[in-house]
């Protein structure tokens, strides 16, 4: 396991513990037009397929170097440890907000291109 797993692992199990303590479950509520909602369950390896998704985006046009390296530094900042639990620094809650708000857009627009009912 190489150092970016490691980082996506704790980042992963962080952001899940952040999502318990602000909804007290592990689902995300989509509101939809005409007072309908849509549920999408988060778990570790949802939250693991969208980081996969962030470091595909961020090694974008990037050799294999650059990439990995900025995938590091960007997942070394958005973890902090106090004395008992691993924690979503603001960056972290940035990365990981973002791609819950990407999943929330396209669960919105394929609502309304009649995609789910």
């Amino acid at each position: 396991m190489n150092i970016i797993d490691t980082y996506r692992r704790r980042i992963s199990n962080a952001a899940l513990a952040r999502l318990q303590r602000k909804t007290g479950g592990n689902l995300l509520i989509i509101k939809l037009p005409d007072n309908k909602i849509e549920t999408v369950e988060v778990n570790e390896h949802f939250i693991n397929q969208l980081l996969l998704r962030f470091e595909g985006l961020t090694r974008g046009g990037l050799n294999r170097y650059e990439g990995d390296s900025t995938i590091k530094n960007a997942y070394q900042n958005a973890i902090e440890i106090n004395k008992h639990t691993e924690y979503l620094t603001d960056s972290g809650k940035l990365i990981i907000d973002e791609l819950l708000s990407e999943v929330v857009d396209y669960v919105k627009k394929k609502h309304a291109s009649g995609g789910i009912n």
